[in-house]
């Protein structure tokens, strides 16, 4: 690769005008499962009943069913029992239904939840990509639900916000994003999926709290992964920070651009957001996207493809070692890339901190 198209590949990686997306292949090197291996590894504990469910659920799209689907259905049924005079009627109970969520939720913690490790890897990573020459600081839309980012930024001891103000009970209060650092490198962490550290009080506001594992969580709710999220609107959490998401992506930077990692573009509502970002009025929005390959490559091109129609060649994905899509590089440039192999964490951190900041 000559040294032109490198310091253009690190200038989408590190510019001023860069936010990222991170999804869950950031987190496999810290030793959290992918999607496919939590949805595993919560059946495989929760009750035969809920299994059940499970099995009858079709599969969205190319990809298998998850447990996201899973709490997706169960939510939306809960719902649509709640608007009924006798919902007892129905095969599945609105009490069976809170009971195998809290079920499934109380299996998720005990997947992804430790005592606030950090992880060497995200620190090379978040202090490479800090923002040094100005208190503008860095934008992270994370997917994860993982504490990774947090309890690594806390060993750096970088400055960062997450919607949050106060310690072991926090409460959620949007303003904190808008106020201005105090010091640099500083980071802004945008929680689009929820955090395994969420409660929702009965109140229904949602505070954040410390859960080292499913014993923490007893008379509150966890805040779950699930498309509702974008439904929950009462205290406006999901909302407003989705709201940002599509605002930061609309910003008005000569260079903006937005990097994901570790994100398999199988969100429609994320996917949606960065298209439409992408042909706003005045946008100046460019992606660049590293991801894993996908069992079934042929469906993978084809949807990658057709998001990069509909965002008029500002989208350019790099898959696993094998294609590409998007003109940001030429064929030849574009192949070399590849065979770095970027779209594994550990070897896009390899990539950009191997470069003095």
């Amino acid at each position: 690769m000559s040294s032109e198209t490198k310091e253009r590949v690190l200038q989408w990686l590190t510019g001023s005008d860069t936010c990222f997306l991170i999804g869950a292949g950031c987190s496999r090197c810290a030793g959290k499962p992918l999607i496919g291996e939590l949805t595993t590894n919560v059946l495989a504990k929760v009750d035969a009943s809920i299994k059940t469910e499970f099995d009858g659920l079709k599969a969205a799209g190319t990809r298998p069913t998850t447990i996201e689907d899973l709490i997706n259905y169960l939510v939306r049924y809960q719902n649509i029992l709640q608007t009924l005079r006798d919902a007892d009627k129905h095969a599945v109970k609105p009490a069976w239904i809170g009971d195998a969520l809290h079920s499934i939720k109380k299996e998720i913690v005990e997947n992804i939840a430790d005592s606030w490790l950090d992880s060497t890897v995200h620190a090379r990573f978040l202090q490479r990509i800090a923002n040094r020459s100005t208190k503008a600081g860095r934008d992270i839309f994370t997917l994860n639900y993982d504490t990774l980012i947090e309890a690594t930024l806390d060993k750096l001891r970088y400055q960062y916000v997450d919607g949050f103000r106060g310690s072991r009970l926090g409460w959620f209060d949007p303003t904190i994003f808008e106020e201005a650092p105090t010091c640099m490198p500083n980071f802004r962490i945008y929680k689009l999926h929820g955090s395994i550290n969420w409660l929702r009080e009965k109140t229904g506001h949602v505070r954040r709290s410390v859960v080292s594992s499913a014993a923490d969580i007893t008379e509150t709710v966890l805040v779950y992964p699930s498309e509702q999220k974008y439904l929950q609107t009462q205290f406006g959490v999901y909302e407003t920070l989705f709201g940002k998401f599509r605002a930061r992506l609309r910003a008005p930077n000569v260079n903006n651009c937005l990097v994901t990692l570790g994100y398999s573009f199988n969100d429609e509502h994320i996917n949606e957001a960065i298209i439409d970002a992408v042909n706003a009025t005045g946008s100046n929005l460019t992606v660049i996207a590293f991801i894993g390959p996908d069992v079934k490559a042929i469906e993978q091109q084809t949807q990658l493809k057709e998001i990069e129609k509909r965002c008029n060649s500002r989208f350019n994905a790099y898959v696993g070692n094998s294609f590409h899509v998007g003109d940001a590089l030429d064929a030849t440039e574009a192949k070399i890339l590849l065979e770095a192999e970027l779209w594994k964490f550990e070897g896009l951190v390899d990539y950009i901190a191997g470069v003095a900041a």
